[in-house]
Order: structure tokens, then sequence, then C-alpha cells
């Protein structure tokens, strides 16, 4: 609940047609993308490691949101709709609500 409240306290000043990406809480890379994607992915999808990605294909990294908006639909799918990212699981619910409100406010 912390972190929901934290949200709510960020930012918001873009303008877009849908109201869920500027009302509280607001969800953007520097406010919880980035750290969604620090949390559950970046130790096996990232560019900087090389030797211990534990199956992670080379190329599927995650250290920018531009990284991460080349394969949007792919992580939609897996971490919203199929829950089988990350392979170990253990994302909390309330994480997953933010990054998919995350994902929907991207391009807007």
């Amino acid at each position: 609940m912390m972190l929901l409240w934290l949200l709510a306290c960020g930012g918001g000043e873009e303008e877009s047609g849908d109201p869920t990406c500027v009302e509280p809480p607001v969800v953007t890379w520097d406010s919880y993308g980035h750290i969604f994607m620090t949390t559950y992915c970046v130790s096996c999808h990232s560019v900087y490691n090389v030797d211990h990605r534990f199956g992670a294909p080379l190329g599927v990294d995650f250290d920018t949101e531009a990284d991460l908006i080349r394969q949007v639909e792919r992580v939609r799918v897996r971490v919203i709709e199929e829950q089988t990212m990350p392979v170990a699981g253990g994302v909390f619910a309330d994480d997953l609500l933010l990054f998919e409100r995350y994902l929907g406010c991207l391009g807007e």
C-alpha cells in the first residue's frame, strides 16, 4: 500500500486521452517501470550480464525503456497474461497490477 501512496504523489502532468495514464497512481518508467524491471527482470535480461543469464536469450534485455518497448507485447503476454516470467515467479499482485497499468500507458 505504501508503494501505491508513493506513486500517487508523483508526476502526472502528461496529456493523455486515457485518464488511467494521468490519474494517481501514475506509473512511468522513472516512477515504476524501471523499478519493476530491475526487481524482476534484469538479473537475467541485461546487456551487462553475458555469463549468468539462466536461459534468457542474448538480445532480450530490459536495461532501458526502449529495450522494453521493442518487446512490449511479448513482455505483456509472459508477465501479465501467462505469468511465466520471471521463471521463479514471486511477483506481488500489486506489482502486477501497476506493471499492467504502466504497459497500457506506454506510447500515450
